[in-house]
């Protein structure tokens, strides 16, 4: 029976049919993104069969695991002690460090790569590489580099380094990608080592290397092999992946939550458009059961249908979308997208999931229809509130009201939260209301047209269905409410970010890294006027690391947090593994990192860059620095994480709001078609096919209209009490910064589609007298 609905209402399942395609194919794309974007073994150290990790920390509360760096006694007593191991041909110490091409005087290249772009010619041999010309570099100033720079041997080659501009000469050419000097420059521009790489004799075995590893390391560090190398990725590739992680979570959570809501709100409406028939199979001696089962297994064949081509269409696309992951920040260089078995298969089962929870209640609901409501013969709705959805509705109405009442009494930091809060409940209040207001306002709307012929039926159409224009205006209310909620409140509070950390620097100017450079030398910083802090990790005993500070303080200033208190001597390691004891000179209550002498601070370690000077006078050009006024240099350095932002934004709203237009127009297919009666009746009252078109198309763009009004009705007040709490955090007036381009467009898309959706069973027909028999069947 289930088989022969499907092919008799086949347009009842078209919207359920999209929405799951659509779904699965979002799953199945980012479930074959996620499972590619695993740690992998740095290109630069996969030639090393075992790689010796310095000692490791983890948080107690979670986050990422780090390695803090040996000192140089320990890593020369390493070296000298794994290179005697048998089987281990060589053992090399890493030693990344920042350095970056000038072309034209201008640092080259990207940025993030550059920051381990360096290193000394023993690593070479952690890799697999062909020698192009020339030779290794054997003393300071000479370098091998890649091949595809076109550079000859011989050839002079202007760089920048965490010190200073500088030029090389370039002695010999590989075909892999990198800047490779002497050990001794190597060791004076990196920081400390953490990974000690052994090239194995041919024919010995990683895992047999490790296992005669942990008593010579005595603690010392720990024998990674396989994958567990992929530990030694950088930091900041680690820290790329766990955003673009995020987004992928972010958009399977959202795409399975909107998915049960499209499917829900098409399987309530097409249940309620069916109900004398269920009621006929009631009467026929179908028990509740029945019903119920025959509704489940009839979205059971619509989401076993679109899952199997959804999930190979995710899967087929999933690949195209490794370059644009990479060029927006959420993947590193290098990052491919291959075939994941398990999930096709995973997001075929989260279809059949989606689609069975979003029926569910409405099959609960058809089961207790009672056959005598195969008799009815009324259009009209008898009561488009249930009881059910007025005790919903007015308890989160209540909710939302009562959290909007705590906003006078909450601190400055809690008012975005509640605000936020107190907006969603009653977006959903309004949703769920949403039939209450129709009547009234249809009525206000359609005043000025309230004697022609098309206000009149617009105004009792209504009237009489006022769930069907709410089924409707559903979608638009949320989708409006939650877009430009979302959208005015981060961009009011970029602008307040804005404010607040123009107003905390003093000075008009700054000295700031130039596009595409990482951060300032040393050489740029010490040749402005100004000051400037100097950002580094220190370590303390037990490997935790902790953020330090180079500015112009005489001591060890600490936070109060750390509990530490004036006099105490404190063993730090440093960034290049040296352990030095430092006595507190005082504590802060409102630093939170460790602030030392910047001096000691680059002492111990020249791989830091500087991120800004603060000028006191007038700036001096030097390689990688740039003059900016202080707003601009606040502007981006809000940037990123904004266009992060905008990112995750972006691709929220693009699915609920292409979940939400697929809704709209899905409703109206099924509400239309199931009209048909209506129409002949206007047929016969001497309408045209073009009136009719008239009338439909009034009525969607209407409904449309009023989703939108309700979910502006929430939004508006939300975002003017969320601009009140950050004037109030920042204590400086605020500009309400409201989205209309991106209202503009989701209204616009939404009219499209209802236009679209109820006029397009009224076009299919042919022409003249024809269109009103047709659509009465």
């Amino acid at each position: 029976m289930s088989l022969s609905m499907l092919r008799y209402r086949w347009g009842s399942f078209l919207g359920t049919f999209v929405a799951l395609l659509v779904g699965v194919a979002v799953v199945a794309g980012s479930l074959s993104l996620w499972a590619s974007a695993r740690p992998r073994v740095p290109a630069e150290l996969s030639g090393a069969g075992v790689l010796v990790a310095a000692p490791r920390y983890d948080p107690p509360d979670g986050g990422f695991p780090t390695h803090r760096p040996w000192s140089a006694e320990e890593v020369d007593g390493l070296v000298a002690r794994l290179a005697a191991v048998p089987g281990v041909a060589a053992a090399v110490p890493d030693r990344p460090f920042y350095v970056q091409r000038l072309v034209g005087g201008r640092p080259a290249g990207d940025a993030t790569g550059s920051l381990h772009a360096g290193r000394g010619w023993g690593s070479a041999g952690l890799t697999t590489y062909t020698f192009g010309s020339g030779k290794a570099p054997e003393k300071p100033g000479e370098v091998v580099v890649d091949a595809a720079l076109g550079l000859p041997v011989g050839a002079a080659l202007p760089v920048l380094t965490a010190a200073g501009p500088a030029t090389w000469t370039v002695t010999g050419t590989i075909d892999r990608p990198g800047y490779y000097v002497d050990e001794a420059t190597a060791r004076g521009l990196a920081g400390g080592v953490k990974y000690i790489g052994l090239r194995l004799d041919p024919g010995a075995r990683p895992d047999d290397v490790a296992a005669r590893l942990p008593a010579l390391l005595d603690g010392l560090g720990t024998a990674l092999t396989g994958d567990a190398r992929a530990a030694a990725e950088p930091e900041g590739d680690r820290s790329t992946r766990w955003i673009g992680a995020q987004l992928i979570i972010a958009t399977v959570l959202v795409g399975a939550f909107v998915a049960i809501f499209v499917v829900a709100s098409t399987c309530a409406f097409s249940v309620a458009q069916r109900r004398r028939e269920l009621a006929l199979l009631r009467a026929v001696g179908a028990t509740p059961g029945q019903v119920r089962r025959m509704l489940l297994a009839e979205v059971a064949l619509v989401a076993l249908g679109a899952g199997i081509p959804g999930a190979l269409l995710g899967a087929a696309l999933a690949p195209l979308l490794a370059g644009p992951f990479v060029a927006v920040g959420l993947e590193p260089t290098g990052f491919r997208v291959g075939f994941t078995w398990w999930a096709p298969l995973t997001a075929l089962a989260v279809g059949l999931v989606v689609g069975v929870l979003g029926v569910w209640l409405s099959a609960r609901r058809a089961s207790r229809v009672r056959p005598l409501d195969a008799l009815r013969v009324a259009a009209a709705e008898p009561r488009p509130m249930t009881l059910s959805r007025w005790v919903a509705g007015s308890a989160l109405l209540l909710c939302g009201g009562g959290l909007a009442l705590l906003l006078p009494g909450s601190s400055a930091e809690q008012k975005p939260t509640v605000v936020l809060g107190s907006a969603m409940v009653l977006l959903v209040a309004a949703a769920l209301l949403a039939p209450v207001v129709v009547v009234p306002v249809v009525r206000v709307v359609t005043w000025p047209a309230r004697r022609g012929p098309t206000g009149l039926l617009l105004r009792e159409g209504a009237r009489v269905s006022a769930r069907r224009v709410a089924s409707t205006a559903a979608p638009v209310l949320a989708a409006v409410g939650f877009a430009v909620l979302l959208v005015g409140t981060f961009q009011t509070a970029d602008e307040a970010v804005g404010i607040e950390d123009t107003a905390k620097i003093p000075e008009s100017a700054v000295a700031a890294r130039a596009e595409h450079a990482p951060g300032l030398s040393e050489a740029a910083v010490r040749a402005q006027p100004g000051r400037s802090d100097l950002v580094s990790t220190v370590y303390l005993e037990s490997g935790e690391p902790l953020d330090a500070t180079g500015t112009e303080v005489a001591g060890l200033v600490a936070p109060a947090s750390l509990g530490w208190t004036a006099g105490r001597s404190v063993p730090l390691r440093f960034a290049d593994g040296s352990v030095l004891p430092v006595t507190v000179a005082s504590v802060s209550a409102s630093s939170l990192t460790l602030q030392l002498p910047r001096d000691l601070l680059r002492a111990h370690d020249p791989a830091a860059l500087t991120d800004v000077v603060y000028l006191s006078g007038d700036f001096v050009p030097a390689p990688g620095a740039e003059r900016m006024t202080a707003r601009a240099y606040v502007e981006r350095k809000a940037a990123k994480e904004g266009d992060l932002i905008d990112l995750f934004l972006a691709v929220l709203l693009g699915i609920s709001v292409g979940y939400t237009a697929l809704a709209v127009a899905n409703t109206l297919l099924m509400a239309t078609h199931a009209r048909r009666p209506e129409f002949l009746t206007l047929h016969r009252a001497s309408a045209t096919r073009a009136q009719a078109a008239r009338v439909v198309v009034s009525e969607a763009l209407l409904s449309v209209l009023i989703g939108a009004l309700l979910g502006l009705a929430v939004a508006v007040p939300a975002l003017f009490e969320s601009r009140a709490g950050l004037q109030d955090e920042i204590g400086a007036p605020v500009t309400l910064v409201m989205p209309w381009v991106t209202l503009a467009s989701i209204v616009g898309v939404c009219a499209l589609l209802a236009a679209l959706g109820s006029v397009l069973p009224l076009l299919r027909t042919g022409r003249g007298a024809r269109w009103a028999r047709t659509m009465a069947g």
